[in-house]
Order: C-alpha cells, then structure tokens, then sequence
C-alpha cells in the first residue's frame, strides 16, 4: 500500500483507510515488524524488552528511507519510540 500526503493550504492531509486508521500507522507497523516481527501495536516496546536501542537506530534508518525524511538525532529517545502510536505521532510531525 503506498502512503498519499496531500497539501493543502500548507495543511498536511493524512488518508485514512476504510477502518479509520491512517495509511500512515499501516505502513510504519509494515516497516517495524520488518525490523522486528514481535513488534505489535497497543504495547511499550522499550520496556517490554521487545525492541532495544539497537533495533531502535534500524528502526530510525528504515523510515528515513521509506518517508524519505531525517529524523534528528535528538528526536531519537525512548520517549518517541516507546509504542507504534508515538512513532507515528513522530513521523505525522516530520512528513
């Protein structure tokens, strides 16, 4: 599924898919379970256990290139990292 961002009036426009759900969570979980196949939407993956900050900076390389976008590396805490809902909040910011 490829994501579309629109501008309008410098509004950025995030499509949702029919559940509601943006094309933009679909594809970063896509992303994120590629890194790591037991990363699941709705839990703490750093303190789970379930990712580590070296799975971390895979994660940060992997959506660079797929939103085509740099992700400072003070945006790079656990904080940001800490579920799938805060990853996409990071990049809806970015994009």
């Amino acid at each position: 599924m490829k994501l579309i961002l629109r501008e309008e009036n410098d509004t950025k426009i995030i499509i949702k898919n029919r559940q509601g759900e943006s094309v933009m969570k679909e594809k970063v979980l896509k992303i994120l379970k590629e890194v790591n196949p037991n990363i699941a939407d709705g839990i703490d993956l750093i303190a789970t256990g379930v990712i580590d900050s070296f799975e971390v900076v895979n994660i940060v390389m992997e959506l660079e290139e797929a939103f085509e976008i740099e992700i400072d590396a003070e945006l790079v805490i656990a904080e940001n990292f800490q579920t799938v809902d805060k990853i996409v909040a990071l990049l809806e910011k970015l994009v």
